[in-house]
């Protein structure tokens, strides 16, 4: 009797010890922050199956205005094209690329595209796990540049897109405290643009105010 009196009471005070501690590392979590970091993005274009891979480094800035909510902004900017390659006509792009005057000849074209830049702001929530760890999910909107290139068979290049896209966006992440004021975050985030669907990965090293 006395050992499972004993036993309720330590899981009693266990669990009191892991509340508290959340609570403590909520109270603690607030005010300004800034974050640098590496993006992977996939892009995906609708109804076409052509996907593309870039990466870019990605800044950004927040604040937490209550312990579980805050808002932020990420300001995304590419450092690598994504390659791709898909079949098309010299009618479908009007370019006479053999130069025999008939426009319905299948090319094979071989390209690149590239994140110009991307904006976005969040509104996030955070629910902290222990007094290092966190999770977060964020919603809000988004808006990126992108430009796309193209070489024909017979070595022309030409542009072959460059538009903006905008649309909601979502993702969730993982904080990790390694220090008072120096965290390192982990997030992914999936863009849904007009024409095409875009997720990314982000690595970033933060820096609490």
């Amino acid at each position: 009797m006395i050992s499972k009196i004993l036993r309720r009471t330590a899981c009693g005070a266990a669990i009191a010890l892991g509340i508290a501690s959340a609570a403590h590392a909520q109270e603690e979590r607030g005010g300004l922050y800034i974050q640098g970091g590496y993006s992977w993005l996939n892009f995906e274009a609708d109804n076409t199956g052509y996907e593309v891979d870039t990466d870019a480094i990605t800044a950004r800035i927040g604040i937490q205005l209550t312990p579980m909510f805050g808002i932020e902004a990420d300001l995304s900017a590419g450092i690598d094209d994504g390659d791709f390659d898909f079949d098309s006509t010299e009618d479908d792009i009007d370019f006479d690329d053999n130069d025999d005057g008939d426009f319905t000849d299948v090319v094979n074209l071989s390209g690149d595209l590239g994140l110009d830049f991307m904006a976005a702001a969040y509104g996030r929530a955070v629910f902290p796990i222990s007094d290092k760890f966190e999770v977060s999910a964020r919603a809000g909107y988004a808006y990126a540049k992108i430009s796309a290139n193209a070489v024909t068979p017979g070595g022309n290049t030409f542009e072959l897109a460059e538009d903006g896209e905008d649309g909601w966006s979502a993702g969730a992440g993982l904080t990790y405290d390694i220090t008072e004021n120096l965290e390192l975050r982990a997030d992914y985030t999936w863009y849904g643009f007009d024409d095409v669907d875009v997720t990314g990965a982000t690595v970033a090293l933060g820096l609490k105010f």
